[in-house]
């Protein structure tokens, strides 16, 4: 792959890891009500979810693409749809309740909330659609393993990396408190960064039927 695609792969991932979700209260959940080593824990263990979610969807998607290869142009367009359908919904964000709540009772073991940040990705369906969206653009059958793995490595780490970020700020007063200052500008100017993106592959991908 070029650098270009794996720029591209880089912004989408971020985006897609800071949208507002039921993965980020429970990270800040868990955080408030245990510690921030329990905060980096079930963030690393949401990372190592979205790693898995990340690696079925690209293989998946490169079986479909070998034995189907026409219908890479039409994934490439239902992924840029539901790329704006996020897009939409980070440019209409409304701030979280960092107090919220869960019924879920929890442990103060640190295994365990490694465990609640993975079982917090594992559950939720919507993170195989986004991936198959995000990779659907740049998925070919002759990637190698190491390509494929790299993908899946880099989404999962950069899951990692918000979510632990998140569990610091909770912690920092003055960070905390700028970026409940200026969220919803930060996500509007996501969205509408995802938005133009994802109207682009999607006039990319339609040509493929002129």
């Amino acid at each position: 792959m070029e650098i270009y695609d794996w720029l591209t792969i880089v912004m989408v991932c971020f985006i897609g890891a800071i949208s507002p979700g039921p993965s980020l209260v429970i990270i800040i959940y868990i955080t408030n009500s245990r510690n921030l080593i329990s905060g980096f824990l079930a963030s690393l263990g949401h990372g190592v979810g979205i790693f898995i979610y990340a690696l079925i969807s690209i293989y998946i998607l490169s079986m479909i693409i070998k034995y189907l290869p026409i219908s890479t142009a039409l994934l490439q367009i239902l992924g840029g749809l539901f790329l704006i359908y996020l897009s939409i919904q980070l440019i209409y964000f409304t701030p979280l309740n960092a107090q919220s709540k869960t019924n879920r009772i929890f442990t103060k073991s640190g295994i365990h909330s490694f465990f609640i940040g993975l079982l917090t990705s594992l559950i939720n369906p919507k993170i195989l659609i986004f991936f198959s969206s995000i990779f659907s653009q740049f998925i070919e059958g002759n990637y190698s393993d190491q390509t494929k793995l790299g993908m899946a490595l880099l989404a999962g780490i950069i899951d990692a990396f918000w979510y632990v970020l998140v569990s610091y700020s909770i912690n920092t007063q003055k960070i905390q408190n700028y970026l409940k200052l200026r969220q919803s500008i930060i996500f509007k100017i996501l969205g509408i960064t995802l938005l133009i993106f994802s109207c682009y592959l999607i006039m990319k991908s339609i040509k493929y039927f002129l």
